[in-house]
């Protein structure tokens, strides 16, 4: 069997020569079986509340608060979507993520930034200059 320089020994097994990867370190989604802690259920029923005002925003036009409710709504997907993975996260609001939404959240931010008006000019005041004699200096 092949070795390393340090005496370890290679992984020859088939799953490793057919180029199978195996996920080290990766936390394990949980699967429909399993049931949520408290604390991953208050995460979804956030996940789902701010995919809701998200929307109620978007058909009202609000437009003001709807990058902060897409942020929101973000950061909450990728909190579930830590322990249930991004299959089943999307699955609890029937194929919908924030993802879809960034070109809306691109598009409004760029039209906030265009409706908004220029920032004030900042006037710069001349700093008071003294006047300095030198009695050295002949005149």
């Amino acid at each position: 069997m092949p070795s390393t320089r340090s005496g370890a020994r290679l992984n020859t097994s088939s799953s490793f020569q057919k180029g199978y990867r195996r996920d080290y370190g990766r936390s394990q989604s949980v699967t429909e079986e399993q049931e949520l802690t408290l604390p991953q259920e208050a995460s979804v029923n956030i996940y789902k509340a701010s995919q809701k005002a998200y929307i109620n925003a978007l058909q009202n036009k609000e437009y003001q608060i709807l990058a902060g409710l897409w942020k929101n709504c973000m950061n909450s997907y990728l909190t579930v979507r830590k322990f249930l993975g991004h299959p089943n996260t999307c699955k609890l609001l029937n194929g919908w993520h924030p993802l879809m939404e960034k070109k809306n959240h691109d598009y409004f931010n760029s039209r906030m930034q265009e409706n908004s008006p220029p920032p004030p000019k900042q006037v710069l005041k001349a700093a008071p200059v003294a006047i300095i004699r030198n009695s050295n200096i002949k005149q």
